[in-house]
């Protein structure tokens, strides 16, 4: 990334969404000068993100260099786990529950709670940054006049004060960064607000998105050039954490199941990722179960996402299945015996608009099966920060700016959802070229994932100031 630049820089942004990507850009903006506004909905940071404590990530190394290249990386490793044996999964048969075998890689493996690494990034905003928590943005704009020309060199955010504070302040936030405090009231307050540009962080159900309607790739079948928006993959998934003691109660030594190893579990339309966390004394499980009867863009999913089931119904989805893990499943609590339904966004033909772009789950939220979502956002979060630093960016050249970011970016972005798909068709035996061959299938997950896994961060760096060399603006 570019040094940051000494003094403040003349150029304004506001980011919708404060979660990884939203919070990751207004640190790196934030520390290089940039005047950031993040808006997020939440009353508090606390409440960000649905169901935040069953999420926990498996850092690839790429992630972990971009932290460290943030000026993050002590405060990353203060919260991460880290296993220096280097083993990455156990494969293995859910219906023979035979191990294929095991995958070791160059790194370290990583892993960290979504809660914690968002609490770092929490306490690393620094002085200038804005958090306006508690509002609701509900659309956004490029300010033109009469005529459509860009004559203010601004874009705006139309947003509602929608849960502000019954009495007193807000939270006191733990780092740097100021808190704009809403005013309370009896009802909401419309309200809107001015910047050089507007960042769509917002994840997978993206108001920015939706407001600016940008195309869908031709990747997406019969929906490719229409308004880009989610869609159901045709996949659902149980998520609970268990205690390590519990499932360890159930361990085989005979058939060398040990909870404390983490494993890819397969099956025909189903598999099991199970991971230890906490320091080894939780046991996080998450459960795929998948119908691909459809094409990819008739799969519908009616009602919320997040749906109520019983244990039967846990039990009946991994019918055939070897016992074993028919039994860890059934370690799940009551509160957690819930289907999640799992959408994506294929990454829109463009995602700039103007001053407005889109970053992380906003502009290619993907199925999980990489274990790369967060690391895409992140590294957005790098090159966009990267680029608006620049001190031959300015508020009148700025769309250019973007439009490079969305030039280097977004081919990584859409690469990923694509091969994230196929990587949870090869772990539930759809496909041709592995079919339910484990040990193929193990074998090819040696190198599936070094593309994304070797990247670094300054190589996309390179290729911006490539292009901006090229349409002269450095």
């Amino acid at each position: 990334m570019p040094e940051p630049v000494p003094v403040p820089k003349s150029l304004s942004v506001a980011i919708v969404g404060g979660g990884m990507g939203g919070l990751a850009a207004a640190v790196a903006l934030g520390r290089a000068g940039v005047k950031v506004d993040l808006f997020e909905q939440a009353p508090k940071f606390e409440e960000v993100g649905a169901g935040i404590k069953y999420v926990d990530l498996d850092l690839g190394p790429n992630t972990v260099r971009t932290l460290e290249q943030m000026g993050l990386g002590d405060e990353y490793n203060s919260v991460a786990e880290t296993d220096d044996s280097g083993l990455f999964f156990q494969w293995w048969d859910g219906i023979k529950i035979r191990k294929a075998g095991e995958t070791y890689t160059k790194y370290p493996r990583s892993a960290v709670h979504r809660a914690r690494l968002l609490e770092v990034l929490h306490k690393s905003l620094p002085e200038s940054v804005t958090v306006h928590l508690g509002v609701r943005v509900h659309s956004v704009e490029n300010v033109v006049d009469d005529d459509g020309n860009d004559k203010e060199g601004k874009a705006r955010i139309f947003y509602t004060v929608s849960k502000p504070p019954a009495a007193g302040p807000l939270p006191p936030l733990n780092g740097g960064a100021a808190l704009d405090t809403p005013s309370a009231t009896t009802g909401p307050q419309e309200t809107h607000f001015d910047a050089d540009v507007i960042i769509g962080a917002d994840g997978i159900k993206s108001v920015l998105r939706t407001t600016l309607q940008p195309p869908a790739p031709s990747e997406a079948g019969s929906a490719g050039g229409k308004p880009s928006t989610q869609r159901y993959t045709g996949t659902y998934c149980y998520r609970a954490l268990v205690p390590m003691d519990k499932a360890k109660a159930l361990d085989d030594e005979q058939r060398g199941w040990d909870a404390a190893r983490p494993k890819m579990v397969f099956g025909p339309g189903r598999h099991l990722t199970i991971f230890p966390i906490e320091k080894g004394q939780v046991l996080n499980i998450v459960a795929f179960v998948s119908d691909r009867s459809l094409p990819k863009d008739e799969r519908t999913w009616e009602g919320p996402w997040l749906k109520k089931v019983d244990k039967e119904t846990i039990q009946a989805d991994f019918a055939g299945w070897d016992e074993y893990p028919r039994k860890l499943l059934g370690l799940i609590s009551e509160k957690d015996q819930i289907q999640w339904a799992l959408h994506e966004v294929l990454s829109p033909s463009t995602w700039r608009n103007g001053r407005i772009t889109l970053l992380g789950d906003a502009a290619h939220a993907s199925l999980p099966h990489n274990g790369s979502g967060a690391s895409m956002a992140i590294e957005d979060a790098y090159v966009l920060s990267g680029l608006l630093a620049m001190p031959q960016c300015n508020a009148r050249n700025v769309e250019q700016f973007l439009q490079v970011y969305e030039d280097v970016r977004r081919p990584r972005g859409l690469k990923q959802q694509l091969h994230a798909c196929e990587t949870g068709e090869m772990f539930e035996y759809a496909t041709e070229k592995w079919g339910n061959d484990t040990d193929a299938i193990a074998q090819e997950m040696l190198t599936r994932t070094d593309w994304i896994w070797d990247y670094n961060i300054e190589n996309d760096m390179k290729d911006a100031r490539e292009l901006l060399a090229k349409r002269k603006l450095i």
